[in-house]
């Protein structure tokens, strides 16, 4: 499917548009393990990571001993989103201090009117918009209660983060 060929299309009646959309995600929060000040952060916003990476490395201080450093390590592997805490920082134990999406693990959550949403079918194809990017997507569940359609993406997005708001078009078919 050439998504950017048939987005123009929006107004053909085999077309359905969603009334609302946003992308969301698995979102881990990573936390300090320890009390300490931050020496390193070893990623930044953006940078994939792998499970048991080093993320951050910080200097606990128990009461009468020389700082020890504690490495902080990713609980998953994904995309870190966002950094919390900078060099210098300090950070109490159980304190954000980065967050990440695990695996890149993104779908839209797409509301749609009532007529729209009785011709969705799951497996029927869309053109999800987002980012300043258009992106072919399958529908994966319908919930009728509130009109949702969840769409996951034929290929794995990158730059997507949760929280972020889409168009979605549904091919009517």
């Amino acid at each position: 499917m050439h998504a950017i060929a048939l987005a123009p299309q929006s107004g053909a009646e085999g077309w359905m548009s969603a009334l609302e959309a946003t992308i969301d995600g698995r979102v881990v929060e990573v936390t300090a393990t320890r009390s300490g000040r931050i020496d390193h952060v070893l990623v930044a916003e953006g940078d994939p990571v792998g499970k048991g990476v080093r993320l951050i490395e910080l200097d606990h201080v128990a009461s009468g001993s020389p700082p020890v450093r504690v490495a902080i390590r990713a609980p998953t592997s994904g995309r870190v989103l966002t950094r919390h805490l900078k060099p210098g920082e300090w950070a109490s134990f159980g304190q954000p201090i980065l967050t990440l999406v695990e695996d890149d693990d993104v779908w839209v959550l797409a509301r749609f009117g009532t007529a729209d949403f009785e011709r969705l079918r799951i497996g029927q194809s869309a053109v999800v918009g987002s980012g300043g990017r258009l992106l072919a997507a399958k529908i994966s569940a319908l919930a009728p209660g509130d009109l949702t359609a969840v769409l996951d993406f034929v290929l794995r997005p990158v730059a997507l983060r949760p929280g972020m708001n889409a168009s979605v078009l549904v091919i009517a078919s």
